[in-house]
């Protein structure tokens, strides 16, 4: 099991450091990160979080589920949930793909407390923050 250890001087400085390690970094009112060191820091930690996640999927068809939708959500594009989609996946219905998709989510809520895949239903399909696009496509260059 993955161990984590924070030293500071005080204990406040300890949950800061706690707070920053699990939620990013904190941001300005108007949406910005206070500098340029907490923005890599998150990227870092968005890395670090992420190759958790994928570290941990098994299963065949998530993995391949997951390449899919990062490839297209690094153009802002959805995975269509359609007969197709199931067709390729050998399923007969669309709601096999939820549980295709939870195993994932269930792990990055847990390091990362947010969902790794989004479902969006003016299109009917699945969709993935950019970033984490890359990331994946990184980690996972060919399907």
């Amino acid at each position: 099991m993955p161990r984590v250890e924070f030293e500071a001087e005080t204990e406040e400085a300890l949950v800061a450091l706690a707070w920053r390690w699990v939620m990013g970094p904190r941001r300005q009112p108007d949406g910005s990160v206070a500098d340029q060191v907490d923005q890599a820091n998150h990227a870092d930690l968005r890395r670090r979080q992420l190759g958790e996640v994928l570290n941990a999927i098994r299963g065949a068809d998530s993995r391949r589920l997951l390449h899919e939708v990062a490839e297209l959500s690094v153009h802002d594009t959805a995975l269509l949930l359609d007969a197709n989609l199931a067709a390729r996946y050998g399923k007969r219905t669309g709601t096999a793909f939820a549980g295709i998709v939870a195993g994932p989510n269930k792990v990055m809520r847990r390091v990362a407390r947010r969902d790794l895949v989004t479902w969006d239903a003016d299109v009917r399909g699945y969709r993935m923050d950019p970033a984490d696009a890359e990331i994946v496509l990184q980690r996972w260059p060919v399907r």
